[in-house]
Order: C-alpha cells, then sequence, then structure tokens
C-alpha cells in the first residue's frame, strides 16, 4: 500500500490547512491528520529518530534518509500520515500498472485497538444505509469509546482498552 498523497487530497489540505500539519525536507513533505490517527505506533516503532512522541514538533523530517521515511509512512494502516516527493527527488521509475480491486475484504484486528478492514467492502450504519468510505483502510473502534462510531477516534488509548 501507498501512502504517497492524491491530488484530490492535496486539494483538500489546501481547503482546510488548519487540520493538517507539514513536515518538509526539501526531497518530501510529510502530512499528518490527526483525526484518522487511530495511534497504530508503526511510525514510532518503525523510525523512532523522526517520529517521536516525546519532543516537538513530533516528526523530524531531517532525522532519516526521504526513502526510509516514505517507506515508514506507507506502513499507517489509517492513511493519518502521508507524502508528497519533490519533483526533484526521484527514487525509480513508477511502473504502469493498473490497479485491481480485490475480491474479498480483509480485516486484521490490532492488539489493543481497532479492527482494520481493507480490499473490497462496505460498510452501513445501523439502519443499513451505506457509509461513504474515502480510503482504502477503515479502522472499526473495538473499544466503544469512540466519538466517530463505527470508526476509531484512537479512544482506546484513553480508555485503557486491553484484549
Amino acid at each position: 500500500m501507498s501512502n504517497k498523497v492524491t491530488k484530490a487530497e492535496l486539494t483538500e489540505f489546501k481547503k482546510n490547512k488548519e487540520k493538517i500539519k507539514e513536515f518538509s525536507n526539501g526531497e518530501v513533505t510529510v502530512f499528518w491528520q490527526p483525526e484518522l490517527c487511530i495511534h497504530s505506533a508503526n511510525c514510532l516503532i518503525g523510525l523512532p529518530e523522526v517520529f517521536s512522541t516525546k519532543k516537538k514538533p513530533w516528526v523530524n523530517v531531517h532525522a532519516s534518509n526521504t526513502k526510509a521515511i516514505m517507506k515508514i509512512i506507507d506502513t499507517c494502516p489509517s492513511r493519518a500520515l502521508l507524502y508528497q516527493k519533490s519533483s526533484k527527488f526521484v527514487t525509480s521509475k513508477p511502473r504502469a500498472t493498473v490497479k485491481k480491486k480485490a475480491k474479498f475484504a480483509r480485516v486484521q484486528i490490532l492488539k489493543n485497538g481497532p479492527a482494520l478492514i481493507t480490499g473490497n467492502f462496505i460498510v452501513r450504519d445501523q439502519k443499513r444505509k451505506k457509509i461513504k468510505i474515502e480510503n482504502e483502510v477503515v479502522a472499526i473502534c473495538r473499544c466503544g469509546g469512540s466519538k466517530k462510531k463505527p470508526f476509531c477516534d484512537g479512544s482506546h488509548q484513553a480508555v485503557g482498552f486491553k484484549d
């Protein structure tokens, strides 16, 4: 999965600058959308010199190389972290591939956290009305504390959810 920012997302970021945090080293710009973060901690564990909640700002894009930063951001399941490469920085030639829609949904239960759903799926509310999904991955709350139900908002950490 790639967490490279899309043109549509960039347009949205320009409209909602107060909701998006940007960090750049000249080669890559990292975007953080706090409201989407489900605190999987992939970034903190994978590249602690760049991502550290003990420092301000918590993202230091100068602490590692651009390829490593992009690789870790690609592991963010909620797409709360996205990146945009500078046109001057080329890692490799892009492949001309057609992205096929997955036949099945995949559900992954995160330890002490939400259920991640990827693939071909539809989410419906209690009245069976479809909920519009804008990402390739959704995080479904398991702790009951989310204020954005059925989606996770990271409340599992505050309520001390353990499984």
